[in-house]
């Protein structure tokens, strides 16, 4: 693997050749670095996120045949928990979890009366183990996630989940008197799903927080106990404060621009939209929760994915779509961001291919 070697400093290939069949004595014994050692050295100690990729192409991620995948030793995966070991509790949706730990919660799961007699201490730790536990889960459930599993890695989740996951670790950790600023917290969120936010955000006030929100979706406006309106334009017209008190007081002022949304529909421009003259024709797309998706999608117009928090969309195009056409535009793109996910990226169980419209695509480019 690193083999030390004679080196013969200012010689020429021959003279090296000639010095070895002599056996002269070398300038030093150097050290020599094989193929495979340099990449894996360089994947494992390199800083550059372009080198990162470049040695990663060299490296094939597959399933260990002792631990199938699952990441950890025998003596880990022997201990099991109604039946099921950690690894395969990882991959239960959160619902179902929560469903298997409601009967330990309660103490009315049927298990060895005879073993929880002899040692009650245990039946204590296991209860309250698993109410801790059920009682994290119910915040992730009550905000739409009960679809995710938690071997879920964090560059395959969505915007909106991501958002929901931080929300639900406020709402967990009791703190109150915290002021929380948030930044749109609904960008990302399907209309469907902002109910679940303001839930969240309902219950870090009642533990006694104050919410300061910087928002535009008018479902969250609405909800707010005070608003505090910039304004009246951007730039160099704005910077004032055009209103400060409950929502109703807002329709009263003229300069306001969001006074005109939040209290009446806003009229929509008719247009007529592009009819497509081609399509990117996607089949077979496997991704996290996409299963064999054929997807037909129209070039030369605007098209918006749409669907609630979870439901694929960045699966779909963040993730598969860059992927698959960068590959046949011989550039690949990693949709990670973390240069550090590059080879898991390899080992994800993806399939799916694009069979027609790559001959109208010339350039891809990721905003």
């Amino acid at each position: 693997e690193q083999p030390s070697v004679p080196v013969y400093s200012g010689f020429t290939a021959d003279e090296v050749r000639d010095a070895l069949k002599r056996k002269a004595t070398p300038s030093y014994q150097g050290t020599f670095t094989s193929a495979r050692k340099y990449v894996l050295q360089t994947f494992a100690t390199t800083q550059s996120p372009l080198m990162k990729k470049r040695v990663a192409r060299y490296l094939v991620g597959s399933d260990c045949p002792v631990c199938e995948g699952r990441r950890l030793r025998r003596e880990s995966l022997s201990v099991t928990f109604a039946g099921h070991d950690i690894a395969s509790i990882s991959r239960l949706p959160l619902k179902q979890l929560a469903t298997l730990l409601k009967p330990y919660v309660e103490q009315t799961a049927k298990g060895n009366a005879k073993h929880d007699r002899a040692h009650p201490e245990q039946v204590i730790v296991r209860q309250r183990i698993a109410a801790d536990l059920a009682a994290r889960l119910s915040v992730l459930l009550d905000l739409g996630l009960g679809y995710l599993t938690l071997e879920r890695s964090t560059p395959t989740l969505s915007p909106g989940e991501l958002q929901r996951l931080r929300l639900a670790t406020q709402v967990r950790s009791n703190l109150f008197g915290v002021v929380y600023v948030l930044d749109e917290p609904s960008a990302g969120l399907h209309p469907a799903d902002t109910e679940a936010l303001l839930r969240a955000l309902d219950r870090l006030k009642a533990a006694g927080n104050s919410l300061f929100v910087v928002e535009h979706e008018l479902d969250v406006v609405r909800h707010a106990d005070w608003i505090v309106d910039v304004g009246p334009g951007a730039g160099e017209l704005g910077g004032e404060v055009l209103y400060s008190g409950t929502p109703p007081g807002l329709a009263g002022i003229e300069p306001s621009q969001t006074r005109r949304y939040l209290f009446r529909a806003s009229t929509s421009v008719a247009r007529s939209p592009r009819p497509p003259q081609h399509w990117l024709r996607l089949r077979g797309v496997t991704r996290n929760n996409l299963d064999r998706l054929d997807v037909d999608i129209p070039l030369g117009v605007f098209t918006s994915v749409t669907g609630v928090s979870g439901s694929g969309k960045s699966s779909l195009i963040s993730q598969f779509l860059v992927e698959a056409v960068s590959d046949r535009l011989g550039d690949r793109q990693l949709p990670s961001d973390d240069p550090a996910d590059a080879l898991e990226e390899s080992v994800l169980t993806v399939g799916g291919d694009i069979v027609a419209g790559m001959d109208r695509i010339k350039r891809l480019v990721v905003v």
